[in-house]
């Protein structure tokens, strides 16, 4: 009781201060603020106002600010519509963008309107416009809405491309055909072509056929036939044969272009071409020396300069003459031209046939040796047969031993 006497009056006014200070605290900490930052498009700081409104436009025009139709405002980072009744936040600011005018011109018709979006994109989804694959805007969906845009908007339609893979639909709205192509992902590459051509308007049809074009350098080899040299030599006996020197092929190089079209080869060019291997003559030693030989056929003896393994055919009247002007008859033979040239005249005997001569030309008796029998036509009987026929004297003049 002495202590309370003593000193409860100090005690009593301390806890009186202390009561007063919480609730003036309490009052600062948990009331609401009665200010609010107003952040303004391109500024770099806020504009305070003491908040007199429920409503967040009359902040704006405690501000100055006068708000139209389409702008914008954001309530911590949240657009608002404008009769929108914030409650007020410490660290939340309104933010306010006024609307610009955006001209969008596509494909029949042009529209103006006005928006306080962030980007184009924004703009264009509250004018409930909204691309579809293959359309075309001339600016990109992130463009900001800082000032006045003139849009360009093309509307895309069907294009059919035609490729070695197949035929594919595909919605553009490109002008040209190498744009259209791009835009598809069927850009021409390298000597790639299209048809119509890149630079050429979208066809009336719409159809679009693309080739694929690759080249490239090969070097091929292609062989050189060796010829053949022919001597004759007279200590050797005609009809025989010896090779002096054996024939092999040369070779010949080409480095060429070849140009392929969706795959498949168009076409040659040769650029450079040089022989690799030289070819080999072969060198021939023929008989030269004329030995008279006998032969015992079933028509009896036959003496013979030269016997061959020859193709023997038969032919019948022809309606026209012989070589040497007189009409066929059994007996007379044809040969090659270059046949006919030496042996003209010469006799040959043929097993089954007899002795003939030579007296017509065969154009066609070439490649080999070759003779042709004439049989009338009332005793014709055609013949194909490979034999063996004997050359008879006399030997044809300045004949060297051979026979091309």
């Amino acid at each position: 009781m002495v202590w309370i006497k003593s000193f409860g009056k100090p005690v009593a006014v301390i806890f009186l201060v202390v009561g007063v200070l919480i609730i003036v605290l309490s009052f600062i900490i948990f009331s609401e603020p009665s200010n609010t930052g107003i952040w303004l498009s391109g500024s770099n700081a806020p504009v305070f106002v003491d908040v007199e409104s429920a409503f967040a436009a009359d902040w704006l025009m405690q501000a100055g600010i006068r708000l139209f139709p389409n702008d914008s405002m954001r309530y911590g980072g949240i657009r608002i519509p404008h009769d929108f009744k914030p409650s007020i936040q410490n660290g939340r600011y309104l933010s306010y963008k006024p609307a610009v005018p955006i001209i969008l011109h596509t494909d029949n018709k042009t529209m103006k309107f006005y928006s306080g979006a962030e980007t184009l994109g924004e703009a264009l989804w509250e004018q409930t416009i909204f691309l579809m694959a293959g359309d075309d805007l001339s600016l990109p969906m992130q463009t900001p809405l800082n000032a006045a845009l003139t849009v360009t908007l093309q509307r895309s339609q069907p294009i059919r491309i035609m490729t070695a893979d197949g035929e594919f639909e595909v919605p553009i709205a490109a002008k040209t055909v190498g744009s259209a192509l791009a835009d598809a992902g069927f850009a021409l590459q390298f000597l790639d072509y299209a048809v119509p051509s890149a630079e050429s308007p979208i066809p009336e049809d719409r159809k679009i056929r693309v080739v694929r074009v690759r080249e490239e350098v090969i070097t091929e080899e292609t062989a050189i036939p060796f010829s053949e040299e022919r001597v004759s030599d007279p200590q050797m006996n005609v009809g025989e044969e010896q090779v002096l020197q054996t024939g092999e092929n040369g070779m010949q190089a080409a480095t060429m272009r070849v140009r392929y079209e969706d795959g498949e080869e168009i076409s040659r060019t040769v650029l450079a071409e040089w022989v690799s291997k030289v070819p080999v003559i072969q060198r021939i030693a023929y008989g030269g020396n004329i030995v008279e030989q006998t032969y015992n056929s079933p028509d009896g003896s036959v003496d013979y300069w030269l016997e061959m393994e020859v193709y023997i055919t038969s032919y019948l009247d022809t309606g026209s003459p012989m070589a040497n002007g007189i009409w066929p008859y059994y007996g007379a033979i044809a040969v090659s031209p270059d046949w006919y040239s030496i042996l003209k005249g010469t006799s040959i005997y043929v097993d089954g046939y007899g002795v003939g001569t030579v007296m017509d030309v065969c154009p066609g008796c070439v490649g080999k040796p070759w003779i042709d029998v004439f049989i009338p036509t009332d005793q014709y009987v055609p013949w194909s047969r490979t034999e063996t026929v004997y050359f008879l004297f006399p030997v044809p003049e300045g004949f060297s031993g051979a026979l091309p």
